[in-house]
C-alpha cells in the first residue's frame, strides 16, 4: 500500500497520510460544493513525483456527468498547472466520458441488462467470454445467460489497462447519476438499484486490490427528509449498508456552518467541511479546509483559526 498526498497538509492528517492504494475510496455529498474540484485535485497530485507526494503514474477518469466536455478539462489542469508547475505539459489523466450505466458495466467487464415489468424495474448482468461477445457482434444479441469465472476480471478494459502498471488511480465521478438515470426513484425499484450497486462496487473493490491503486469514487447523499441533518446537506452516502460494505473509507463534503462563514469574512463561502467516517466502527472525524478560486482545496490561512 502506498500514500498519495493531496496538497492539502489538513487532508493529509485526516487521511492519516494521503489517499491509500489498494481500497476504494468514496467521497459523498450534496451537488455543487467541489467533489470533481477534489477529485481533480487528486488525480493530479498522482500524476506527481513522488518527491511531492504523487505516484508519478497515469490516472484513469470516468466522467459520467459529462462535466469535461468542451475545454473544461485543459481549463483545470491549467489551474493546477499553475499550482504545482511539475505537473507534466501533458496530461497523465486518461479522461473518458461515460455516457451511460452500460458502458460503465462494459469497462468493468459486466453486461448489464435492465427488464421493465410494469412499475417494477429489475437488472441482469453477465459476463459474457471473448468468444460471445464476438458472436453478438456480429448477430447482434448476447446469449440469454452467462458464467461468471475466474477470469471475468482479465475480460474488464478496466484491468487490462491497470494490469499495465502505469495507473496509480481510477475516478468515477459520479456513480451515482448513471444509475439514477435508468432506474426510476420508485421504492419498489430500490432491489435493482441496489443490484447495480453492488456488483459495480464489487468490482472496483477487486480491481483495487488486485492492482494495488487508488479507486476514488463520488457519490451523493441520500435524500431522506426524515434524517435530521438533511436540510444542512449531512446524511448518509446514496446506496446505504451496500456502499459501507464495500468501502471502508468515506468522506462526507459539507456547507461550513454559518457562523463559521461568518466569522471567517469574505471568504467564509469557500469554506467546506470534510468528515471522515473510517469503517469498521465509524472512527468519526471532521475538519475545516477552503475550496479556493480557480486553485483547488487548500488549508486556512495560518493567520485564521480553524473553525469549530
Amino acid at each position: 500500500m502506498a500514500f498519495i498526498k493531496t496538497g492539502c497538509q489538513t487532508l493529509d492528517n485526516l487521511l492519516c497520510g494521503g489517499v491509500p492504494t489498494g481500497v476504494p475510496l468514496l467521497i459523498f455529498g450534496m451537488p455543487n460544493l467541489g467533489k470533481t474540484w477534489l477529485c481533480f485535485q487528486l488525480a493530479c497530485m498522482c500524476t506527481r513525483d513522488p518527491k511531492y507526494g504523487g505516484l508519478g503514474k497515469k490516472v484513469l477518469y470516468l466522467d459520467t456527468e459529462s462535466f469535461f466536455v468542451g475545454n473544461t478539462f485543459d481549463m483545470f489542469y491549467g489551474y493546477f498547472k499553475k499550482r504545482w508547475p511539475d505537473l507534466p505539459d501533458k496530461p497523465k489523466i486518461e479522461l473518458e466520458i461515460v455516457p451511460d450505466i452500460f458502458t460503465l458495466g462494459r469497462l468493468f467487464g459486466v453486461q448489464f441488462e435492465i427488464l421493465q415489468e410494469d412499475k417494477r424495474v429489475s437488472v441482469v448482468a453477465k459476463f459474457p467470454t471473448e468468444r460471445q461477445t464476438k458472436i453478438a457482434k456480429t448477430k447482434g444479441k448476447l446469449p440469454s445467460t452467462s458464467v461468471q469465472r475466474e477470469d471475468w476480471k482479465e475480460r474488464s478494459p478496466i484491468w487490462q489497462k491497470l494490469s499495465s502498471g502505469e495507473y496509480g488511480m481510477v475516478v468515477i465521478d459520479s456513480i451515482t447519476v448513471p444509475i439514477k438515470s435508468v432506474i426510476p426513484s420508485t421504492t419498489q425499484n430500490l432491489p435493482a438499484r441496489t443490484s447495480l450497486l453492488q456488483i459495480l462496487l464489487g468490482a472496483m473493490y477487486t480491481f483495487a486490490r488486485g492492482h494495488d491503486v487508488s479507486i476514488l469514487i463520488t457519490n451523493h447523499v441520500t435524500r431522506n427528509p426524515m434524517n435530521p441533518g438533511y436540510h444542512l446537506g449531512v446524511g448518509d452516502p446514496w446506496g446505504g449498508q451496500n456502499v459501507t460494505y464495500y468501502v471502508k473509507y468515506q468522506f462526507g463534503l459539507y456547507k461550513a456552518l454559518k457562523d463559521q462563514v461568518k466569522a471567517f469574512g469574505p471568504d467564509g463561502h469557500r469554506l467546506r467541511r470534510i468528515q471522515r467516517y473510517r469503517m469498521p466502527g465509524k472512527d468519526e472525524k471532521i475538519v475545516t479546509v477552503m475550496l479556493a478560486k480557480d486553485t483547488g482545496y487548500v488549508d486556512l490561512p495560518k493567520n485564521k483559526a480553524q473553525p469549530a
